[in-house]
This record gives structure tokens, sequence and C-alpha cells, in this order.
């Protein structure tokens, strides 16, 4: 039984091929359709191996010489979906490396591809190699035209050398021997020669028609040419007369309207002149009228005038006799009042004599008492005064002197207590490479304040000098520690925290570096004309609900930059004309301006513009400002 189908499949095959030609091709040769169906037809009796049955689809590649060829086939895929039970895919390939594995591939000679390459490319990939216009047996298939009609030889031997195989029934339709070829080719080449004279025939008809063409071309040129300026011509003489139609219709059509204008204008000037002579008739009765009523008004006024003399003359007469009444009654007044003033004036001196005699009695006694006061005052306060002026010169002996500061710094520090001793205080440190610099402001300030300063100074040589510490925040945390361990500072307290605000700045030599730490005290940093604004952090150095960490700011140095750390006591001053706190903004515009000047000129600078601000104001704060230049 399975012998009996495969013999009819291959009956079918044969007389498939043998019936192909006949049956598609009434015109002559290949054209793309009969390309696509023939490869399509061919692809389904091929055997392409055993490792075909492992491919997903059918796919058909054509090396691109004709574009249609692909559109052809895509097109007969959308009819032949499948081949082989396989799904077709249709791929066109510019060159060879862009080739991919696929099981037909097309070539066309014409295309210029290199067949020894292209066979190098696909050795080994099971590809039936299908071509047109090649020699004899050069690829496995290939597409000839044989009196007019497609035609193919077929190379076994390539076929089986690339493990793949056609059928008999298909070996029997194509060109087998040489012989054959030749006879084949010989046939073509006559049919090619008689092709050319045709067309070399067709060829002088089209010229000599192309010949005529052009003169009738050429005619017909010059008559259009010669029509299209006759139309310019009608179409500009049209346009004037349309113009002229136009203005001759809107002429007579404001003709029309301001004749209808003028009648009925005219009509308005004789309604207009009656209205005027009726107003007219009625002015002159009124006119009569005003006369007559005028006439009446003067013969009144004239009698008017008679009775107002007579009632002028008895006013003057009753206004006498009533201010005659009132000198009368407020003399008689001012005499009685002066008399009781008097009495009572009288009673009230002697009861003053007796006051003032108690009072100056009393206010000598107060005196004594006063002047023995103002005797102890003034010796409490030398008293006082020499204890703090004795506690400035203790205050001034903890600060470090200025001299701590590097030759490699240029700086000043203006420093100016509020009262004789200050709240506010500065620290200098000097250690191998490293400068530490602190400027610090105290909670309060006199004798308050002063004793927080020397506090904060005894911890600060404890802290640097002692215990090695100089990176800025550490000395911020432990100074933290050692302030709420000293004040015995408890976080429930709800009392205002006794502490201070500090700016830490500690200078490498070696590596160029600036570090920095704040407690409410910010640093600026100018270069060239840039102020940069490092901003501390918002706690102090004591007890607060906020305990973190403080934060360690890392500056490059150069050569020149000035950095600036002070307390609040400069910006929080009253003065100047609008009697305003200088603030912090106008610091920074200061400073700027003022930038390029030697240090110890800028103190001075920041020191006069400090006591123009201030004017007659008190000093609402200690004052302290650091300015250093690194050079």
């Amino acid at each position: 039984m399975g012998g009996k189908t495969s013999l009819l499949k291959k009956l079918i095959l044969l007389l498939f091929v043998c019936m192909l030609p006949v049956v598609i091709f009434s015109q002559t040769g290949f054209d793309n359709p009969t390309r696509a169906l023939y490869i399509f037809d061919l692809a389904r009796y091929i055997d392409f191996g055993p490792g075909f049955k492992d491919s997903s689809s059918f796919k058909i590649g054509v090396l691109l010489g004709d574009y249609e060829l692909i559109d052809e086939m895509m097109k007969l895929a959308k009819t032949r979906t499948r081949i082989q039970d396989k799904p077709v895919r249709i791929a066109g390939f510019k060159n060879l490396e862009s080739l991919t594995h696929c099981q037909v591939l097309y070539v066309n000679k014409n295309a210029g591809f290199d067949l020894k390459k292209i066979k190098e490319k696909i050795a080994g990939q099971q590809t039936m190699l299908i071509t047109e216009g090649y020699e004899f047996r050069e690829s496995m298939i290939n597409f000839i035209v044989v009196e007019g009609k497609p035609r193919f030889d077929i190379n076994e031997e390539y076929i089986k050398n690339e493990g793949m195989s056609v059928p008999e029934s298909l070996l029997l339709t194509a060109i087998k021997t040489k012989e054959d070829w030749e006879n084949l080719y010989e046939l073509a080449s006559k049919e090619i020669e008689v092709q050319k004279e045709t067309i070399r025939q067709q060829l002088e008809t089209i010229e000599a028609q192309r010949i005529e063409i052009m003169r009738q071309k050429n005619l017909l040129d010059s008559l259009d040419h010669e029509i299209t300026i006759k139309e310019k011509e009608l179409k500009e003489k049209q346009k004037i007369l349309n113009t002229q139609l136009s203005q001759i219709s809107r002429q007579q059509g404001e003709i029309s309207a301001q004749r209808q204008l003028i009648i009925q204008q005219q009509k308005e000037v004789q309604t207009q002149k009656d209205t005027l002579a009726a107003q007219k008739a009625k002015i002159d009765t009124q006119l009569a009228l005003i006369n007559q009523q005028l006439s009446k008004i003067e013969e009144q006024e004239g009698k008017i005038k008679i009775q107002l003399q007579t009632l002028e003359k008895q006013r003057l007469v009753i206004y006498f006799v009533i201010v005659a009444l009132i000198l009368v009654g407020v003399l008689a007044y001012f005499i009685f009042r002066a008399y009781k003033i008097k009495k009572e004036a009288n009673i009230a001196l002697e009861e003053k004599n007796r006051l003032i005699m108690a009072q100056k009695d009393e206010i000598e006694r107060q005196r004594d008492i006063a002047a023995a006061q103002r005797d102890q005052i003034a010796y409490q306060k030398k008293h006082i005064t020499d204890s703090i002026m004795y506690a400035k010169r203790i205050q001034a002996a903890l600060i470090p002197s200025l001299e701590l500061f590097s030759d490699k710094l240029e700086h000043f520090v203006l420093y100016k207590p509020l009262a004789i001793v200050s709240g506010d205080f500065y620290w200098v440190s000097t250690k191998d490479n490293l400068q530490v610099i602190i400027a610090a402001d105290c909670t309060g300030h006199g004798v308050p304040g002063a004793f927080m300063s020397m506090l904060g100074v005894a911890l600060l040589n404890e802290i640097v000098n002692e215990k090695n510490i100089f990176m800025p925040d550490q000395i911020l945390n432990r100074l933290r520690e050692e302030v709420i361990k000293s004040l015995k500072q408890v976080p429930d307290e709800e009392s205002v925290k006794d502490g201070m605000d500090a700016a830490v700045c500690t200078i490498d030599f070696n590596n160029h570096v600036l570090y920095y730490a704040g407690a409410n005290c910010p640093l600026y940093l100018i270069r060239g004309t840039e102020l940069i604004h490092y901003r501390a952090d918002k706690m102090p150095v004591a007890i607060h609900y906020k305990m973190q960490p403080f934060t360690l700011n890392t500056i490059e140095l150069q050569k020149g930059d000035a950095f600036y750390i002070f307390s609040d006591g400069y910006a929080d001053q009253f003065g100047g004309p609008a009697q305003k706190k200088f603030m912090t903004g106008k610091l920074k515009e200061t400073l700027l301006e003022i930038a390029s000047k030697p240090m110890l000129e800028q103190g001075e600078i920041l020191d006069r513009i400090f006591e123009e601000w201030k004017g007659d104001n008190p000093q609402v704060d200690d004052v302290t400002l650091i300015g250093v230049r690194y050079n």
C-alpha cells in the first residue's frame, strides 16, 4: 500500500512538471510571477535532509537584484502560506555579509554576485541554490529559456554532496547533458539574433516616430506660446474693462446715494425752519411775560428796601441794649468771683505755708539721708568697678594671645565688649601644622557672660591643648558635653539654658585645608569676588532639644582666600538713618567691598563703620569679628 502511494505521488509530480509550462506560461521566458511560482513549486519536492524537521519555518531568500521579485513572492506567500508543512518566510539580502541560513536561495546573474563566494557561504547548510543565467551545472538548479519557454537544469551531484536530493520525476523534466545544453544554447542564440534584428527595426521606427513627434511638439509649442500671449492680452483688456465697469457702477451708486441724501437733508432743513419759527413765537410771548414780571419785581424791591432800612435801625438799637446788659452782668460776675477767689486763696496760702514748712524739714532730713547713701553708693561703685576691672584683667589673661596666630596668616580681631568684661571671647591654639581659631558668644554679657567665657576658655584648653582634639566638630561635641556636665544642665528644665554659640576653624597648612564646624555661628569665605556662606548647625553648645553631632565642613584653601567668623553683636547693632539693625546682608556687602585690603586695615574700617552706624545709640551686645587671609 505504501509503494502504491509513493508511485502515485511520483506520477502526479511528473504530470505537474510536464504540464506547468503549457498551462502557465503563454508569455515568452521568465518573468517575476513565473520565477516566484517555479521557486515555490520546486521547493515542495526537495528533500532537505534530516535536519530540516527541526526548522521552525521554511525560509526562501533572494540575493537582491530585482526588488519586484521580492514583492511577487510576498504576494504568493499570502496564498501559499506553508511549504512542506512549515510556514513560509521571504527574505531579501543586499550582500553576502547579511546572508543568513535559508532553505532556498535564489540568485540572478544580472545582480552581479560571485557564484563561487555564494557556494562557499552556504556550504554545509542544506540550502537549495536556485540561479538564473549561469552556465550549465554551475549551481544546483539553474533557470534557462528555450524557444520562449521556461526550463531548468539540475546538478544532481552537487545537490547530493550538500546532503539533499530531488525526486526522479523532477530530474526527467530537466536538461541532463552538455549536448542538450549546447543545442539549447545555439537555439537560444539564434532566437536572440532574430530578436536583436527585430529590436533594431523597432528602434529605427521609434526614432523616426520620435523625430516626427518632436517636430509636431515644436509646432504645438509655438502655437501654444502665441495663444498664451493673446490670452494674456485679452485678460489684461478684460481686467481694464472690468475695472472701468466697476468704477462706473460704483459712481452711479454713489450719485444715487448722494441724491437721496440731499433730498432727505432738504426735508430735514424745512422741518427745522418750521420748528425754529414756532419756537421764536413762543420765545417772544415768554419775553413779554418776563418783562411784565420784571417791572412788578422792581416795584416790590423798592418797597422792600424801605422796610429793610427801618428794620436795620431797630436791630441796631436792640443789639446795643443787649450788649450793654451783657457787659454789666459780666462785670458783676467777675467782681463777685474775684472776691471769692481772693478769700479762698488767702485760706489756701495759709495752709500751704504750714505745709511748706513741714516739707522743708522733711527735705532737709531726706537730703542728709541721700548724701549718706550717695557716699555709700560711690564707695560700692568704686569697689565693684575695681572688681570688674580686675575680672577684665583675669579674662584678658585667660584669652590666648594674638601672637599665637601663625606667620602664614594675615589677620585682624575686632573685639568690643558691651561692658567692661565680655560674654564673647576668641581662642587660638597652634600645634605642628595645625592652627585652631575660635570665636564664641556666651549666654548673657557683662559679668555673667564673662563667667561663661572663662569656663569656655578653660574647657578649650583642656580639650585641645591637653587631649589633642583638633577637628572642629569633635571640639564642639566635647565642649557641649563638658558645659552640660559643669553647669549640671537637665533636659527637662524649662528655663533658658546657659551655654554658648561658637565657630571653630582648624587650618591644616600641610594639606592646605580648612575644617569648620559651627554652633549658630556661620563662616564667610571670600575667594576673589565671590562670598561663600557656610552655614552653622542650629543648636548651641549647651543642652538643647536637638542634640545631634555637629557637622564638619572641609574646604580646600587657595592662596589669597579670606575667611571670617563672628558673633551676632555686629549685625544686631541698631543705628543708621532708620534706626534699624545692621543685619548680616549689609555685613556681607561690607566684607566684599574691603576684602582686597590688608587685614589690619579691614579691622580698622569695620570698627569705624560700626561706630558710625551706632552713632548716639547704646551698644546692644558684645562684638567679636575675626578675619584671616591664607597666604
